[in-house]
């Protein structure tokens, strides 16, 4: 039996897990230390040590959601318990992280705080004017980074697995709607906003702080609600799935200084948080490869991947990042919180992460001979599309190659979306779309255009970091092929058989007919697999059994003549209906197992009365999925255990 995790020393650590504030220790706190310390967590060795886990739990992007003495004095809406208090963050799928050097507060993973007194001090002062006069913006902040995102636990017989990397089961969601909730209710009742005016300012009789803290609330309640409102997507995304392009194109419409930011676009698409290992090897990145590779810089070992610098700096502008795009140009830089430093850091420091092997000592043995079946079954229908890796292998090209909407057939939104959606450019009406090169946007043009001019900006902005961080080292270093639909010249039959909304039908008809390369799904490389479900770009798949079976919903009628594989009049097909967030694992399908919980959060590709769900539709990847037997499916799953 192979090691297939370690653990660390120091158990003692494990209960400071449940401390929000750490001002009453009187003892020195651990330099480092994780969740992974305690108990039955384990964490498998995808080859960080755990100095270096604890940097990517707490190392700042420039995301700044509320002043940290805020965010620490926050109940919840209802008034039961604290906002960001780790038992509460634990309810909405984030995960524990004790109290540490690098985590004082004892916030949850990718929870961190932000604190630039000197480069943040008159940032977004047209939104948030009282904010900055008080001088609030000096203040530390609380912010995510992408760890509370791609992190995961999953549970089997009791035992706890951490992956590092995974998509995470959390609901960002709940998160953003409960702090606005939280904020109007504490503002909205006099009792609780003496109570936590008290523990901000220290008092309630020093009436103009007072009289601030209560503008500097109303300021954040209207910007919330400001994007609350552009983004007004009625697809419940839950846990496990984010609409995050939409909402990265939304804060754009929200800071380009349009007067009149668009509202046609609502973010309904939600998605899986992508498995983040292998990214380095990728040509694209993002489920519809809006991102791609542009230039990686080596100097002195350092390398520096500016097209991962500029997609990781459009994430954290969409995560809370303050920035000052509705002035000056993208060429001469623009002011913001983006930590640039930080995050090519971070990158260096992902490029190192290796993908989870299957623990058989956990979850048990893989079946050997099984797998072998399995593996010639792979070579055949599998490997056109899906290029072989192995788990410690981070250097090779991953050989990840676009899909068109056609040819993968799966839900259309996230991609058509991206392409359709169009706003007012204001500040950026004119400029080159890379800052000095590119296309010039024009008075109303393409949202990802003018995304592109916003992380731009702001990496020039930081030019400083930049520059530096090219002579440094930043991270620490350890202590110790499926046959394709043939689709030509259009799309056969009807499009989104089952919808019932005609302008979702139309944007569809407009994206399954155009050509662009925003309108494409990204294959690639399966090592790890088994520990990312639900499946697809969207998670509509609980398990890899379901996902090898033919799905009922379809995003258009296709054409026997070159898809002659549909199925029959009988099942099995693809579950429609499953719970989302449990954190068990299905060890025989290999993903999602439903709880039978009452609290359990039910994904569902259908509404209540039977009509498909744009965004949530489970069609795809099918390429003849009604031929294989249930022994074709189990020998596929079982080597894909191993990869």
């Amino acid at each position: 039996m192979t090691k297939t995790f370690r653990t660390v020393t120091e158990c003692s650590v494990a209960f400071l897990a449940l401390a929000v504030g750490s001002a009453a220790w009187s003892q020195p706190l651990p330099e480092t230390a994780t969740a992974c310390a305690s108990g039955d967590l384990l964490c498998l060795d995808q080859g960080w040590a755990d100095n270096q886990r604890s940097w990517w739990y707490t190392t700042s992007q420039g995301s700044r959601l509320l002043p940290l003495s805020w965010a620490l004095a926050l109940k919840t809406a209802d008034g039961q318990g604290a906002m960001f208090g780790q038992p509460h963050l634990q309810l909405l799928g984030y995960l524990a992280n004790p109290v540490s050097q690098d985590n004082p507060d004892g916030l949850p993973v990718g929870f961190v705080v932000d604190h630039d007194p000197r480069r943040s001090a008159d940032l977004m002062c047209d939104t948030f004017p009282e904010t900055c006069r008080s001088r609030t913006m000096r203040e530390p902040w609380l912010g995510l980074n992408c760890s509370a995102c791609h992190t995961a636990e999953v549970t089997h017989d009791g035992r706890t697995l951490r992956i590092d990397g995974a998509p995470a089961a959390a609901d960002f969601n709940a998160l953003v709607v409960g702090t606005e909730n939280a904020l109007r209710a504490t503002l909205d009742d006099v009792d609780r906003f003496s109570a936590f005016a008290r523990e901000v300012i220290g008092s309630t009789e020093d009436w103009e702080r007072t009289s601030s803290l209560a503008v500097q609330m109303s300021e954040q309640i209207d910007w919330m609600e400001k994007l609350r409102r552009i983004n007004h997507g009625d697809v419940a995304p839950g846990p496990a799935r984010l609409d995050a392009q939409g909402h990265i194109l939304t804060k754009v419409s929200a800071i380009n200084g349009a007067d009149d930011p668009s509202t046609a676009f609502a973010s309904d698409a939600p998605a899986s948080y992508p498995f983040i290992w292998n990214t380095y090897q990728q040509g694209k990145l993002q489920w519809n490869g809006i991102a791609g590779e542009v230039i990686k810089i080596p100097i002195r070992g350092n390398v520096t991947d500016i097209g991962a610098l500029v997609r990781n700096t459009s994430e954290v502008i969409g995560v809370f990042a303050h920035i000052d795009a509705n002035r000056g140009y993208a060429g001469l830089g623009y002011d913001s919180s983006v930590r640039v430093r930080e995050m090519i850091g971070l990158e260096r420091l992902l490029s190192s992460l290796q993908s989870p092997q299957w623990p058989e000592d956990v979850l048990g043995p893989i079946d050997t001979e099984l797998a072998a079946r399995g593996g010639e079954l792979f070579e055949q229908k599998c490997r056109s599309c899906h290029a072989h890796l192995a788990p410690t292998d981070i250097r090779t090209p991953a050989n990840d190659r676009m899909m068109s909407l056609n040819r993968a057939g799966t839900d259309v939104f996230l991609a058509c979306n991206t392409y359709l959606r169009r706003t007012a450019a204001g500040n950026m009406r004119g400029q080159r779309t890379f800052g000095f090169v590119g296309d010039k946007i024009r008075s109303e043009d393409s949202t990802h255009l003018m995304l592109v001019n916003a992380a731009v900006g702001a990496i020039f902005g930081k030019f400083d970091e930049l520059v530096s961080s090219l002579f440094e080292q930043i991270e620490p270093e350890p202590e110790e092929g499926m046959m394709a639909m043939a689709m030509v010249n259009g799309v056969p039959g009807e499009v989104l058989p089952g919808v019932v909304d005609p302008e979702k039908k139309r944007r569809a008809e407009r994206c399954l007919n155009a050509d662009s390369d925003l309108l494409a799904y990204k294959s690639r490389p399966l090592n790890g697999i088994w520990a990312t479900a639900p499946y697809l770009h969207n998670g509509s798949v609980p398990t890899l059994y379901d996902l090898l079976l033919p799905p009922v919903a379809r995003n258009f009628q296709p054409d026997p003549q070159f898809f002659p594989s549909l199925p029959g009049p009988t099942g099995p097909f693809r579950s429609e209906s499953f719970a989302v967030g449990t954190g068990l694992i299905d060890t025989e399908k290999v993903g999602v197992m439903a709880s039978g919980g009452a609290d359990d959060w039910i994904f569902t590709v259908r509404d209540t009365a039977g009509n498909i769900i744009p965004g949530n539709s489970n069609a795809g990847h099918d390429y003849g999925n009604a031929a294989l037997t249930d022994e074709d499916r189990f020998a596929l799953i079982e080597y894909m255990k191993g990869l």
